[in-house]
């Protein structure tokens, strides 16, 4: 067990920059990946502190500061500051009523919900917590990969590239079981082989769809958009579920006559 003297260092909340010199050894022989494992138990808080690239005090104030966070716990609150840069980053669509574009995260929200509403129109018996949960993350890449507009030929050429990276860096801050959960669920999205991604896509298509025709198809106009691109999208909806593809066919139709939508 640790001496006197470390456990007034811990119950004093004295810097670890002073305990990192008095056992300098053991830090290094732990940064070397050396069998060090009993005494980064013994002295876990420590470490946690030395570890931290800020005081937790500033990172979330004066009464997380006086808690032990501990490296998961750390982790976790780190990792869910990240994803607050998800509200910065905005689509091209926009929000109903001609409002400002959205943004990811309300996209991902809007997506979660309407899966849970229509999920009794899934091609498929879903486990509909984990199609939620894949919305919600299925866009958090993009905090360091950037939206890449659904019709846009160039971006998509680069996008898996960009994302695998921000995938990587972004679920790399949570614990190792967590970042390889999440890290799975999110390729289980992209690779659209399971029930719940497939209805997962199916959100993913309607949701912008359904705002941009209460829109007036603003955003198709702006970017010229072509009638088979939005099929050929949409083809992925009626892998998830084909009653909402009927809904999407007559929303696409109703703006092709509108002038919306090129043929």
């Amino acid at each position: 067990m640790g001496s006197a003297k470390e456990s007034s260092q811990l119950n004093a909340a004295e810097p670890a920059e002073e305990f990192r010199q008095e056992h300098a050894v053991e830090f290094s022989r732990a940064s070397e990946k050396e069998p060090a494992e009993e005494f980064r138990q013994e002295h876990a808080v420590e470490f946690s502190r030395a570890s931290e690239k800020e005081p937790a005090e500033e990172r979330y104030g004066a009464e997380y500061g006086k808690i032990c966070l501990g490296d998961r716990l750390r982790r976790q609150l780190d990792f869910s500051l990240e994803i607050d840069k998800e509200k910065n980053i905005f689509r091209q669509t926009h929000l109903s009523g001609n409002g400002r574009n959205e943004n990811d995260a309300e996209h991902a929200w809007h997506m979660a919900i309407m899966a849970y509403l229509f999920r009794e129109y899934a091609n498929e018996k879903v486990d509909i917590s984990r199609v939620m949960l894949m919305c919600l993350i299925h866009d958090i890449v993009e905090i360091d990969a950037g939206d890449t507009y659904a019709y846009d030929e160039a971006g998509i050429e680069t996008q898996k590239a960009r994302e695998d990276a921000a995938k990587e860096r972004i679920f790399s801050i949570l614990p190792e079981d967590q970042k390889a959960e999440l890290t799975a669920l999110f390729d289980e999205f992209e690779a659209c082989g399971t029930p719940e991604s497939r209805y997962a896509h199916a959100m993913d298509n309607l949701q912008p769809l359904i705002l941009n025709n209460s829109n007036r198809g603003g955003d198709w106009k702006e970017h010229k958009v072509r009638s088979e691109q939005i099929y050929h999208r949409q083809e992925k909806t009626k892998l998830g579920s084909m009653r909402l593809y009927e809904v999407v066919d007559s929303l696409i139709q109703k703006n092709i006559k509108e002038g919306n939508i090129i043929p």
